[in-house]
């Protein structure tokens, strides 16, 4: 057996509870899931699900920043000011007056 993967535990908390749904998954990611289980690397089946489900939103989430960044680089408005920022805070940092 390889080495322990400690679990997280669900709770549910005051400002986020936990709520039923009902999913529907293929047989072979149940069974992946049910091994995971039993393998312990992860507390419950609803446990694993939810993990799964937060990093999907994470990588989203994560897409949507870098595309918005994407946006801004191709505005030039954008790219005028943060380089006249930019340039501002190096005089500042070279500056020897201290």
């Amino acid at each position: 057996m390889g080495p322990v993967i400690p679990v997280r535990r669900r709770r549910s908390h005051p400002n986020d509870p936990l709520r039923k749904m009902t999913l529907q998954l293929s047989e072979s990611v149940v069974q992946a899931i049910r091994a995971a289980v039993t393998n312990g690397e992860a507390a419950s089946a609803n446990v694993f699900v939810e993990d799964a489900v937060r990093e999907k939103l994470r990588e989203k989430r994560r897409a949507q920043v870098y595309a918005e960044y994407e946006l801004a680089a191709s505005d030039p408005d954008y790219m005028r000011d943060l380089n006249a920022e930019t340039s501002a805070f190096d005089s500042t940092l070279s500056d020897d007056s201290g």
